[in-house]
């Protein structure tokens, strides 16, 4: 009797640990939505090993970045995160990277983001089978937002709480700089820049680059150009300097801060700058910009 009492007592102890430890896994999986609160058992620890809380850091707004150092997505969306912490910072809105496996010290560095804003939760706990993803919470800890893996709703939220501050003169100080530091942009024409949105995506947009393409080097003649695509859109040999645009932060905030709906938002769309980079003008139809600018 004994030899199948032994192997019914091994199989069922070898059952109880198995369920243990499926209960255990589902504990520590989450697919946070809209409404719900990063539980507690989510510990967050920074590259010097000290753990902490979500409701350690105190402020009316946070934003988390959820990313995974393996994924590619991930680590392309940092180029995006650093324009976002640097242009949509304010005293009500704290930033968080979380990892959730490990923090990528190079990649953030190379992406110009501190490290103090970087988390890891070292695999025990995942908020989301999406990866990238960002919530914005409220200082209850309660989220508010999902965003999935466009950014685009949020970062025009951000915009939003940031209340009547001019973010285009950061936008437009922040491009110029990013430019220059190729080496090719001459900074003449009493410090005018045309910057030009661009996109290939529509029947107007490649009419558009058509007019542009054909007068670019006579524009060039008259004022600085910068070329600004989103991230989705491809460098044009025309485009001579260039800043890419991703999750089109840059857009947003220029539409914003013209009046212009979020709805009504669409490509092309031209500015003049100035040296303060104030804006000087806008234009939304390719041969407008062209003749405008040929007459100066």
């Amino acid at each position: 009797m004994k030899k199948y009492v032994i192997p019914a007592v091994l199989a069922i102890v070898v059952l109880i640990v198995i369920l243990t430890a499926s209960c255990s896994d589902r504990r520590k999986s989450f697919e946070l939505l809209s409404g719900d609160v990063i539980p507690t058992s989510a510990k967050l620890f920074r590259v010097s090993g000290e753990s902490y809380k979500i409701s350690d850091v105190k402020s009316k707004y946070k934003v988390i970045f959820y990313l995974n150092s393996n994924n590619e997505e991930s680590i392309k969306r940092l180029d995006c995160i650093s324009k976002t912490i640097s242009l949509l910072s304010c005293k009500d809105i704290s930033y968080l990277l979380v990892w959730e496996d490990r923090i990528p010290v190079e990649d953030i560095q190379k992406a110009g983001i501190d490290e103090s804003y970087n988390y890891s939760l070292k695999q025990k706990v995942s908020l989301s089978e999406s990866k990238p993803t960002a919530f914005l919470m409220n200082e209850n800890n309660k989220i508010i937002m999902v965003t999935g893996y466009s950014y685009i709703s949020l970062i025009n939220e951000l915009i939003n709480l940031n209340g009547k501050t001019d973010l285009s003169k950061k936008a437009g100080k922040m491009i110029v700089n990013n430019v220059s530091k190729s080496g090719d942009f001459s900074g003449n024409h009493d410090g005018k820049i045309l910057l030009m949105f661009m996109s290939s995506g529509c029947k107007i947009c490649r009419v558009s680059e058509d007019i542009v393409s054909k007068n670019i080097d006579a524009m060039g003649k008259k004022i600085n150009t910068i070329t600004v695509r989103p991230d989705f859109d491809t460098r044009h040999p025309y485009d001579k300097n260039f800043e890419i645009d991703p999750q089109q932060i840059y857009f947003n905030v220029f539409s914003h801060e013209q009046g212009i709906q979020a709805s009504n938002r669409k490509y092309p769309m031209f500015l003049i700058i100035n040296s303060d980079y104030s804006v000087e003008k806008l234009f939304t139809d390719a041969s407008e910009v062209v003749n405008y600018i040929l007459g100066l």
